[in-house]
């Protein structure tokens, strides 16, 4: 029975991981809960995305155009944490970023997807 457990919690976990694949440290969303002043959110979905529900406090560029806004995320002095739907954009947002000398990028594990199964909170845009 334990082995069957854990043999299960490895599948869930690359299950809510599997669209992610970067190699940047991962933050849960319990972590990024607790320590959400400490970090800068971004979401790379599309302004249409962001709107219908984001984590408060979060900064929306969406993936194709973090490189337009390279100077403002150079200038951050915390943790960038990167996130979108299910981790595809976001990895491509981190490999643009990373290319171009922004190396304090943190990805969000399991990306909005694991957010919302968890029912974390979300803000809505009107």
């Amino acid at each position: 029975m334990k082995s069957f457990l854990i043999t299960l919690l490895s599948l869930f976990t690359t299950f809510a991981i599997a669209g992610y694949d970067g190699t940047n440290k991962l933050i849960t969303a319990n972590e990024l809960l607790q320590q959400k002043d400490n970090y800068v959110i971004l979401d790379v979905r599309s302004e249409d995305e962001f709107n219908q529900g984001h984590i408060d406090g979060a900064i929306n560029i969406p993936h194709y155009a973090v490189l337009d806004e390279l100077d403002q995320l150079k200038s951050f002095d915390k943790p960038i944490v990167v996130h979108c739907r299910s981790g595809k954009r976001a990895w491509k947002a981190e490999k643009m970023l990373m290319q171009n000398g922004v190396t304090n990028l943190i990805h969000l594990q399991g990306d909005m997807l694991n957010w919302v199964e968890n029912k974390h909170p979300l803000t809505v845009t009107n």
